[in-house]
């Protein structure tokens, strides 16, 4: 990767739109960008990365807490 600069850093509310974007280049679908606001809404987001390559958001990672809730 010569002459590349990869970055690996917290989100930061500037990167909602790229986010948006890797989801929508990843999957094909809007539904996991809305998950993702969706999780930043409720207050569930623990940490939350993007990938940058020379200042361009090209990845994304996301972890939360969630509670299963079962009939089993």
């Amino acid at each position: 990767m010569r002459g590349q600069n990869l970055t690996i850093r917290s989100e930061t509310p500037a990167d909602h739109d790229a986010i948006q974007h890797v989801n929508q280049e990843a999957f094909g679908s809007d539904a996991e960008g809305q998950l993702v606001d969706a999780l930043r809404d409720g207050d569930f987001v623990r940490l939350s990365l993007v990938a940058e390559l020379d200042g361009r958001v090209i990845g994304h990672v996301l972890f939360s807490d969630i509670h299963i809730v079962s009939d089993g």
